[in-house]
C-alpha cells in the first residue's frame, strides 16, 4: 500500500484547520476566534502579509506562533491584525524589500479571461525567470537587495522593511520564447490575466495555469519577454523541463535566492 497516497488523499477529504484568534492590533482587544484552512496560512510569517479571514482583510503584525511547524501541530494560533482603515493611519515600512524597476503598462481588454491573478505594482516579477546567461548582473542586483534584509535581523518582520530597492540592473534584461511552444511544452488547463492593484490589466499581458504553477508575464508578437511564477516549492519535472529547454534560472529577489538545475 502507498501510505503517502493514502494520506494525501485523507488531508483533502478531511482538510486540517487551525484555531486562529484575531486581537485588533492598536486596541489589542479580542476580535474573533475563526478556523482557517491550515493551506490558507503562511509557512512562516516572516514577512509581511494580508490575510483575509472570514471576508475580512487584515494586514498581520503580530503572529504566535510564527512557524507552522508549531500552529499546524497544536492547530492554534493567534494574530495581531490592523484593518484598512488602522493600516491608512499606522507607519509601516515597505511590504517588499525590491522592486522591479518597470511597472507594466495596464489596459482594459485583456488577452485571455479563464482566471486572473491580482497583484499590487510591488508584486510584479517578484520570482522572475531569467536567462542563465546573465548570471553575473543577477548576482550583482542580490548584492544590492541582501543587505536590507539583513538589516531587519531582530527587528518584526510583519512591520515591514526600512527601504526599498529598485531593480535598475536587470530591469533591461528578459527573455524570447515563443509562446506556443512553451504552452506546447506544460500542461495548460487555463489561459488568464493578470490585473494591478485592482484597477486595470496588464497590456500585452497573460497568465497560465499548469498543473503545477501559476506562470504570468508579458507577450511581444507572440513570444514571451518577461517570465514569473506566483509561488515555487521545490524542483519538479516541469520545471527542471522548462529551465533546461531555455537555459534559464529562477530568481526570488525577495529571497535573494537562485534556483537552477
Amino acid at each position: 500500500m502507498n501510505y503517502a497516497k493514502v494520506l494525501d488523499a485523507a488531508l483533502t477529504m478531511f482538510p486540517r484547520k487551525v484555531k486562529v484568534t484575531c486581537i485588533d492590533g492598536v486596541t489589542e482587544q479580542p476580535i474573533g476566534k475563526y478556523k482557517v484552512l491550515l493551506h490558507h496560512l503562511p509557512i512562516v510569517f516572516d514577512k509581511p502579509v494580508t490575510l483575509t479571514i472570514d471576508g475580512n482583510e487584515w494586514r498581520v503584525i503580530k503572529a504566535k506562533p510564527h512557524h507552522s511547524d508549531e500552529f499546524s501541530i497544536f492547530k492554534k494560533l493567534t494574530l495581531h491584525v490592523l484593518n484598512k482603515e488602522q493600516l491608512q493611519q499606522t507607519p509601516l515600512g515597505h511590504d517588499l524589500p525590491t522592486r522591479h524597476a518597470v511597472i507594466p503598462s495596464t489596459t482594459a481588454a485583456p488577452f485571455y479571461e479563464q482566471f486572473t491573478i491580482d497583484m499590487t505594482p510591488d508584486q510584479w516579477l517578484q520570482m522572475e525567470f531569467l536567462p542563465a546567461a546573465e548570471l553575473a548582473k543577477i548576482q550583482e542586483e542580490l548584492a544590492l537587495i541582501d543587505p536590507i534584509i539583513l538589516a531587519e535581523n531582530g527587528k518584526n518582520p510583519l512591520l515591514g522593511y526600512d527601504t526599498q530597492h529598485i531593480r535598475q540592473q536587470t530591469a533591461h534584461l528578459g527573455i524570447d520564447i515563443p509562446f506556443d511552444a512553451f504552452c506546447a511544452s506544460i500542461q495548460v488547463n487555463k489561459k488568464g490575466n493578470v490585473r494591478i492593484a485592482e484597477n486595470n490589466f496588464v497590456e500585452n499581458g497573460f497568465a497560465i495555469q499548469s498543473d503545477n504553477y501559476e506562470y504570468y508575464g508579458t507577450l511581444v508578437n507572440n513570444s514571451i519577454t518577461h517570465l514569473s511564477i506566483t509561488a515555487f516549492d521545490s524542483v519538479d519535472d516541469e520545471f527542471s523541463q522548462l529551465v533546461s529547454t531555455w537555459d534559464l534560472v529562477l530568481v526570488d529577489w525577495v529571497r535573494c535566492s537562485i534556483t537552477t538545475i
